[in-house]
């Protein structure tokens, strides 16, 4: 009788610890496909980020300010029929307003696809209160407030 139950704890012993493994590899796996899934949910939230066809308030400012901007670089780019984009960079705060800093230009690389980069062709702040879009002057390290010329 002793040796029935003894080699039925022992079975029962060998089941649990086979059972525990197998669990615990479950939960490995899940937690492997829970790490892929969110990276692809990031993938797809940053695509959706960047190629929605919803807007923000900003980018109808931006648009226009590229259609008729000054900037020689800006123009060139048109010209050239060159996909010009814009990077949100930062925010700063002042005591009266945000603004919103974008960084405008293209995507390059070589010929063969390699050492892609971003290029600038200016830099814009958007007053988030009055809407405003004023041009970075680099040299004078200020701000200019764009005149739109075309709508006077």
């Amino acid at each position: 009788m002793t040796k029935k139950t003894l080699l039925l704890l022992i079975s029962f012993a060998f089941l649990s610890c086979s059972k525990t493994s197998k669990v615990e590899k479950q939960i490995a796996d899940k937690q492997t496909d829970s790490l892929s899934v969110n990276k692809e949910v990031l993938k797809s939230e940053t695509n959706v980020k960047t190629e929605s066809k919803t807007q923000n308030w900003y980018d109808d400012l931006i648009a226009d300010y590229i259609r008729k901007s000054d900037n020689e670089l800006i123009k060139s780019s048109l010209k050239n029929k060159e996909r010009i984009e814009w990077l949100l960079d930062r925010t700063e705060k002042t005591d009266s307003t945000n603004y919103y800093i974008f960084n405008i230009g293209q995507n390059v690389s070589e010929e063969d696809g390699s050492e892609s980069r971003f290029t600038s062709n200016g830099w814009i702040y958007i007053d988030s209160i009055s809407k405003k879009i004023y041009e970075y002057d680099l040299p004078n390290d200020s701000l200019i407030v764009w005149k739109n010329k075309h709508n006077r």
